[in-house]
């Protein structure tokens, strides 16, 4: 009859090599499973693509499952720019720090990824690490007052955009119309064109007050260039009012028109006629009819639609 007793006396083994061992087959059954995931993530991706080849419509919601799923695929898969309108690096799937890492590797890898910022994200400690972060990683920046809404827009193939405009904690949608697609372009171009560099710290007094008129004849509040410059609120104004008497200003518009004749800053091109960046998309106004909901894909960020 055989002996059922474990027979651990074949068992001649350092305990600390057996440990070592039985770490090491676990670490590759591991990898072996992370592989297996995303491959399966990848296919996912794939069966999303072929239902939309079949019936691409303008403007579809995003599930929180699919989500982070879809904007890995999109940042693969584009071949040009990624064009990014950030009010927040507090919410959003942007933010899962897996998205985060996946979509910084592709910037470092070439991927051309621009970002708008509203000035707000400069008013705290998390949102200037967030920026400096993705500058890092090779980001274009640049800050503007009032960003209306948030979206990314992925080549010319695909928008992806919070689904009740201006509304941060808001599900998400996929816009793939390309009349659509191309509104969103030119609403970017747009702001890019009218916002201003991001910045980088303090420089000369001369140079520091050449970014103050340029930031005064973009029309920015004296709250907004203080959080921009970071200064004070009483240092914005004492500085314009420096200028004002050394241009022999009596008038704000007096300031930009003296200092344009004196060769201190470049005369504006007007926005074109009808442009107001505010204005909501009436095709994205209807999306959501219910209230915003305090969970969904943007509460579960650490990051871009965003990117």
């Amino acid at each position: 009859m055989p002996d059922a007793t474990p027979r651990s006396e074949l068992i001649d083994e350092d305990p600390r090599d057996t440990i070592a061992r039985l770490l090491e087959v676990d670490e590759r059954r591991q990898r072996e499973r992370h592989d297996d995931l995303v491959t399966l993530r990848n296919a996912v991706a794939r069966l999303h693509d072929f239902d939309i080849q079949r019936d691409v419509p303008a403007i579809a919601p995003i599930t929180v499952e699919l989500a982070p799923t879809l904007l890995r695929s999109l940042n693969d898969e584009t071949t040009g720019p990624v064009r990014n309108a950030a009010i927040s690096a507090a919410v959003g799937s942007g933010v899962a720090p897996e998205l985060i890492e996946h979509t910084q590797d592709a910037i470092r890898r070439g991927l051309d990824q621009r970002t708008v910022y509203d000035d707000s994200v400069l008013e705290d400690v998390q949102g200037r690490q967030w920026i400096a972060e993705w500058a890092e990683a090779g980001e274009r920046q640049r800050v503007l007052q009032g960003v209306p809404s948030e979206f990314a827009v992925y080549g010319e193939s695909a928008v992806v955009a919070v689904g009740r405009w201006g509304d941060v904690a808001a599900d998400y949608v996929v816009v793939r119309d390309p009349m659509l697609i191309q509104v969103f372009i030119d609403l970017f171009d747009r702001m890019w064109e009218q916002s201003s560099p991001m910045p980088t710290g303090r420089s000369t007094d001369e140079g520091e007050d050449e970014h103050l008129l340029d930031l005064l004849s973009r029309g920015l509040k004296d709250e907004a260039i203080a959080r921009y410059l970071g200064w004070s609120l009483r240092t914005v104004r004492r500085r314009v009012a420096r200028l004002m008497a050394d241009l022999g200003a009596r008038t704000r518009f007096q300031l930009g028109a003296e200092a344009v004749r004196a060769g201190r800053l470049l005369s504006p091109d007007p926005p074109p006629a009808g442009w107001a960046p505010a204005a909501a998309p009436d095709s994205l106004t209807r999306l959501h009819p219910r209230a915003p909901a305090a969970t969904g894909p943007r509460a579960t960020r650490a990051t871009q639609p965003r990117r």
